[in-house]
């Protein structure tokens, strides 16, 4: 939709959030139409709503903050409408940082075929964009449920399966140190660090 269209539609149906899960596809939209502009559109939008705060969760990629990294460098040049897809989301999280306060980043692992456990303790978060691993597609759409719910907000957090976890480079360490697991899909969330000065959290 429009600017204005998605304006009028979260003023009219009083909306307290938006997942936003769309990005570069074959059918149609390059990488900077979607990941890069339309996250910006989607900021603006509701950051401008009236007398609401509605919460934006951008669903983007591990190793965003890693240009040196295989996982950045392969998927950045796939080609055609995808061509640049890391560095268009990185803009795109950029963009919202700098725009919202209500929000939180999901950087999601490998997407894996067929279903995961409905284990919250079986996914774990990270920060710090060092790990990465895998996770099911209805695992990703239970925890963007999450963090809709959590009360923390501001933060940029990666996603994946604890038994799928790997380092993103030859330097960092499995574990990290900064897991975040918990019972729960919302509680996972909990503790996550905030993001400061329009920047992910990045750990010294």
């Amino acid at each position: 939709p429009s600017q204005q269209a998605l304006a009028d539609a979260m003023t009219q149906t009083h909306a307290s959030a938006l997942i936003f899960c769309a990005s570069a596809s074959k059918l149609g939209g390059t990488s900077a139409m979607v990941d890069d502009e339309g996250v910006g559109v989607a900021a603006q939008v509701l950051a401008s709503v009236k007398n609401q705060d509605p919460r934006l969760v951008l669903l983007s990629a591990l190793a965003v903050d890693r240009p040196d990294s295989k996982s950045y460098q392969i998927t950045n040049t796939i080609g055609g409408n995808f061509n640049g897809i890391m560095d268009a989301k990185r803009n795109g999280e950029d963009k919202v940082r700098k725009i919202m306060k209500n929000y939180v980043i999901l950087r999601p692992g490998v997407l894996l075929s067929g279903k995961g456990s409905g284990d919250a303790s079986a996914l774990e978060l990270n920060q710090g964009d060092t790990i990465g691993g895998g996770l099911s597609r209805d695992e990703l759409a239970q925890l963007a449920v999450a963090a809709l719910q959590t009360s923390n907000k501001g933060i940029t957090v990666e996603a994946y399966r604890k038994k799928t976890a790997t380092k993103l480079q030859t330097e960092f360490q499995v574990p990290s140190g900064r897991e975040l697991t918990a019972g729960t899909f919302a509680g996972m969330f909990e503790k996550a660090i905030p993001d400061t000065a329009g920047m992910p959290y990045i750990p010294k």
